[in-house]
Formats: structure tokens, sequence, C-alpha cells
């Protein structure tokens, strides 16, 4: 999704603290956006990157994974799916 068709989410919410900086914002579409607190997905930042985990019923393994779209400048490293 182009960065204009997204708006800017804090990881770690302003009423606990999160800053708003680039340190702790991820783009994420309208829908996503809007459901996130809801759907079951959760996002961390490491190292200034944000790292993803599915809902149960769509990643029963929990595993956190690297983001695997980055349009920052530097390129994002490829997700490993091992276990």
């Amino acid at each position: 999704m182009p960065p204009h068709f997204t708006q800017a989410h804090h990881v770690t919410p302003w009423s606990q603290g999160g800053l708003t900086d680039i340190d702790n914002a991820v783009l994420l579409c309208n829908a996503a956006h809007s459901s996130i607190e809801t759907s079951g997905w959760d996002i961390q930042m490491r190292g200034g990157r944000p790292w993803i985990r599915g809902p149960l019923a769509f990643d029963p393994t929990q595993i956190w994974r690297p983001a695997g779209q980055n349009r920052a400048a530097t390129p994002a490293e490829k997700p490993t799916w091992e276990k």
C-alpha cells in the first residue's frame, strides 16, 4: 500500500506513554489501523523495525516475525520462517 493511503499507528499507545516519533510508529492501511486493537495482531519495534505476530487462528505458532515489507530508505531483512 502506498504511504499516502496509510495512517501512522503508535506501537506503544500514546495513552500508555508511547512517544509520537518514528521509533514508535508503523504505517498501516486504514482498515488495519481501525481494527488493530481488536484483530489479534500484535506489533513490536525491535531495533527500529516493526515485528508482527498474527492471531492464534491465523498463526498457531505465535512466532514474532519481521514485517515483510519496508519502504524505508534501507530495505528490511528477508523474513526468516524457521521455527
